[in-house]
């Protein structure tokens, strides 16, 4: 992956803001999982109105909305599936089989890409807020990989977790919106 697209956690993490970060961690994650019917369907609707070809995804772990059905669909279609694999501390973008490999998570086996050939990016979240701030699990792989990419980015989230305001720090980069099994969110960012 280009050293362009790698960028490290900004500036000092302030404690206020990343101790609220982490209450709000632990409160979704001890209401997880929550349905994800509907979401398929408005992931492959997202997909058809910005006419995508190549779509950045993930394989699910338990906890996070369910992309699997979604992921088949791209590829059953003949359409380009790139999933994230990682390789020290930054996210790197393949297609090919999926296996599992660090942290439980499936792992394509293809050659890395550059994520800007993707022109969808589908993005886990904890939460996200109307300003397209997006919470995740706090370690900044997205946040690192995503770093100088135009492509559009959409928060994948329950329907519960679209909220009023996510706490946010300097490092973390906004999403153009959100997929929930109930909505599909484009945000003025």
């Amino acid at each position: 992956m280009s050293q362009s697209f790698i960028r490290p956690h900004a500036g000092k993490i302030t404690p206020m803001e990343s101790a609220k970060k982490e209450n709000l961690r632990e409160t979704l994650s001890s209401h997880r999982p929550h349905s994800s019917q509907g979401l398929t369907e408005n992931l492959i609707r997202l997909t058809l109105e910005l006419n995508a070809e190549t779509i950045a995804c993930y394989w699910p772990l338990p906890s996070e909305p369910d992309t699997t059905d979604f992921n088949n669909w791209v590829e059953l279609l003949g359409k380009t599936l790139l999933t994230p694999r990682i390789v020290g501390d930054t996210l790197e973008f393949a297609s090919g089989p999926a296996s599992k490999a660090t942290m439980g998570i499936l792992e394509p086996s293809g050659p890395a890409v550059n994520l800007n050939t993707a022109e969808l990016i589908l993005v886990p979240a904890m939460a996200v807020d109307n300003l397209g701030n997006r919470l995740g699990k706090g370690r900044g792989y997205y946040d690192r990989a995503l770093f100088g990419s135009s492509v559009p980015r959409f928060a994948v989230i329950f329907d519960e977790e679209f909220l009023e305001l996510v706490p946010t720090e300097d490092h973390d980069l906004r999403m153009n919106g959100s997929v929930s099994p109930s909505a599909i969110r484009y945000l003025n960012n």
